[in-house]
């Protein structure tokens, strides 16, 4: 969605009524779509939400721009001008056509991408695009298997994809998970070599930084954090971590009104860019390397035992399942966790629940990212029925594979999952009646209806044509929404419009 704003000049009191005011066509090629914007006399400020279709980095949707009502009063100011006859003259004055002005144009999450009152916009000439001197320093947790560290490597993939230079610093501050990714390691360096930093990192930990990394780290930089948060209220505890940065960048639009409610500095949307090499060994053999059953329909869940399971909601994917009645019919839960060292309790706890459905497999030990790959490779269905999440990496990662997902109508999830391309679950909002790590009492978020998911499970387990058509929809859906270039020439368009303020 694209929001366009402008206004109307007052015209001169004589040609009211004489002549026609200037008007706005705005047409979108693709959708056979226009929009008129019109004004009185006395003119005004106007702003009008347009929908846009899906585009790609290579074809971007196209928008025209069509000035209306001035051909007659054009021509008689050219008629003026060349012979300068006094009855003509009036219409040179007049200039209608510049009465009507359009002051910005940007996404509906915030993006500014026109912006012609001051200039905060990557829509300048080709000379000056190519001297921009761009490049990013992208700090995280880049050696580390967990979500926040992913994060950090999804934007390492976009601003490849877009061409972007970038500098890669591994964060010194502690982490609890371990750090055996070793994709980017070649690549990183001690120091920020490029004029913007983008900081991965949890809010209050932002704090730490100038501790860990020197006291001239955040110095000289454009500085933007990169933050994820699950709920809709924004700590008020946290404020303090917004005196790091210049502006926050965020992975999802949930996550961007939370946070841009209270922030003082600019929050955008910058989703992470979902792509990787596919598991290319047969499904027998996918199977063969976590000794799952090969001919058994599998549901699968992912989580980190340090991200909080209450928010996780792993319970209820058991519950559901169980339910379901699915275990009868010969289907099995596959549940991988991450992180058990130190969440024996959890862990302990989960295995208890699923004492009374045999044959369910649990997965505890660490796997490399291309073996989670695999791992939602090998299964038929992903399941979350998380209570938020602030973007859900593991579901748009099993929808790239093709993969049916069912997962709680709310939150980030739903900007990319709905029922034309996966299993949304209904779920009603509840309170918190005590505290869960960050997430305080007196918050709000989702209670999944259980029922409704074990009937999800089993429309997706007996209709073998919709688990075809919501896999193949799932996959066109990240691959149009999420691809490196695009969300890398996003990065482009808004550091061009840092570097030219």
């Amino acid at each position: 969605m694209l929001k366009i704003r402008g206004s109307f000049l007052p015209a001169p009191e004589r040609s009211r009524g004489e002549i026609a005011y200037p008007s706005l066509r705005i047409c979108i090629p693709a959708s056979n779509g226009t929009h008129h914007v019109s004004a009185p006399p006395e003119g005004g400020d106007w702003e009008i939400t347009i929908s846009v279709p899906q585009g790609s980095a290579s074809q971007p949707p196209e928008i025209r721009l069509h000035l209306t009502g001035v051909a007659w009063t054009n021509a008689l100011a050219w008629l003026g001008r060349i012979s300068r006859i006094p009855f003509l003259q009036r219409y040179r004055a007049q200039n209608l056509n510049r009465r009507l002005r359009i002051s910005s144009v940007s996404t509906t999450n915030g993006e500014a991408l026109v912006d012609f009152g001051n200039r905060q916009s990557p829509f300048v000439p080709e000379f000056t695009r190519k001297h921009l001197k761009l490049g990013i320093n992208i700090v995280g947790f880049l050696t580390a298997d967990l979500g926040v560290g992913e994060s950090a490597r999804c934007m390492v993939r976009a601003a490849d994809a877009a061409s972007l230079p970038s500098a890669l610093i591994n964060l010194r501050l502690h982490c609890k998970n371990p750090s055996s990714d070793t994709t980017y390691a070649s690549r990183l360096v001690d120091a920020p070599i490029h004029p913007v930093s983008i900081v991965h990192i949890d809010p209050p930990a932002s704090l730490d930084l100038e501790h860990h990394h020197g006291s001239r780290f955040l110095t000289d930089h454009y500085n933007i954090g990169y933050w994820a948060w699950e709920l809709p209220d924004f700590p008020d505890a946290w404020m303090r971590a917004f005196d790091c940065f210049d502006e926050i960048w965020c992975p999802s639009d949930f996550v961007r009104a939370s946070i841009g409610i209270k922030s003082p500095i600019p929050v955008l949307s910058m989703p992470h860019a979902i792509a990787f090499t596919r598991p290319t060994e047969s499904h027998a053999a996918l199977r063969n390397r976590f000794g799952l059953p090969q001919d058994t329909f599998l549901f699968l869940f992912l989580f980190d035992l340090n991200s909080y399971a209450e928010r996780k909601n792993p319970r209820a994917v058991v519950e559901a399942f169980r339910r379901s009645g699915l275990q009868r019919e010969g289907c099995r839960l596959v549940i991988k966790v991450h992180n058990s060292e130190g969440n024996e309790a959890d862990l302990a706890s989960l295995r208890q629940s699923l004492e009374d459905l045999p044959g369910s497999v649990v997965i505890a030990n660490t796997l490399a990212r291309d073996d989670v790959y695999a791992l939602e490779a090998a299964c038929d269905c992903f399941v979350s029925l998380h209570r938020s999440e602030g973007f859900g990496l593991a579901l748009a990662e099993c929808m790239y594979l093709g993969k049916p997902v069912i997962a709680t109508n709310w939150s980030a999830t739903t900007e990319f999952l709905d029922d034309d391309c996966g299993l949304p679950v209904r779920a009603r909002l509840v309170t918190l009646d005590r505290n869960h790590g960050p997430y305080s009492k007196g918050q709000i978020w989702a209670d999944p209806d259980i029922d409704h998911a074990a009937a999800q499970m089993q429309r997706i387990r007996h209709d073998v044509t919709l688990r075809s058509d919501i896999g193949a929809a799932a996959q066109k859906r990240i691959e149009s929404s999420f691809s490196p270039a695009l969300i890398g020439a996003r990065y482009r368009r808004r550091l061009e419009a840092i570097a030219m303020r």
